[in-house]
């Protein structure tokens, strides 16, 4: 098993921590997860995504606390249990209960059987190739239910596509981030020595991809809300 490295220098601000902003960001979706919860101001609960955002803030900060290959394992697949959880109303909005069930039933069968091919591989390969996968089968299906399903003025269609390209600029805006900070390492880590402690923290961008991969997150979980009616949990 291969770990991924990150520019953030190992243990630099505490021996307790592997990376320290790596860690402390991870803070932004357990805070994003709890911010947008599902229902009424008067009794909000905790829905399915909002619990698999939870566990990405929870699995992430293990493993960049401790650089563990373990850790690595909880945190890769809670990317794929955060994805899972918002395809699962999106595919099942509109359908009888017994398609639902089977929809739920495909996804949940595709991802342990794509857990099994990625312990025994061992290939990261394995899980940003199935990620990007799902991330293809979210955003069709959502302009499906903007455009093509109920009876929506153009009104409230050009507000929930705001709400869609505003959740996707902030994903995308996150991806540069993590590409930067893992192809320009050298680099960064140069201007970071020049300018010091605590305004070089700033320029920790896997950090930033944390923050606004949480805010991404959240906002599209709140897109996915408004589609399916907060039908399914």
């Amino acid at each position: 098993m291969i770990s991924l490295s990150f520019c953030e220098e190992d243990y630099a601000v505490t021996q307790y921590i592997a990376e320290f902003i790596n860690t402390l960001s991870n803070i932004a979706y357990i805070y994003c997860a709890l911010y947008y919860p599902s229902g009424t101001k008067s009794r909000r609960k905790l829905d399915s995504m909002s619990m698999a955002l939870i566990m990405v803030g929870i699995t992430s900060t293990l493993y960049h606390a401790t650089l563990r290959h373990s850790m690595m394992l909880g945190d890769d697949f809670s990317m794929w249990l955060i994805v899972a959880c918002i395809l699962r109303p999106l595919y099942c909005r509109g359908q009888s209960p017994a398609v639902a069930s089977f929809i739920t039933a495909v996804i949940a069968l595709a991802c342990c059987v794509m857990t099994i091919i990625y312990l025994h591989s061992g290939s990261i390969l394995i899980h940003t190739g199935f990620f990007a996968f799902l991330l293809q089968l979210i955003w069709p299906r959502t302009l499906f239910l903007i455009y093509g399903a109920g009876n929506r003025s153009q009104m409230e269609k050009k507000k929930l596509l705001r709400r869609f390209l505003k959740a996707a600029v902030t994903l995308i805006v996150a991806f540069a981030a993590w590409d930067i900070d893992l192809e320009r390492c050298p680099q960064l880590r140069e201007i970071r020595k020049s300018i010091g402690l605590p305004c070089a923290w700033a320029l920790e961008l896997h950090g930033w991809w944390h923050v606004l991969t949480a805010v991404g997150a959240a906002e599209y979980i709140t897109l996915v809300r408004i589609l399916c009616d907060q039908s399914f949990r």
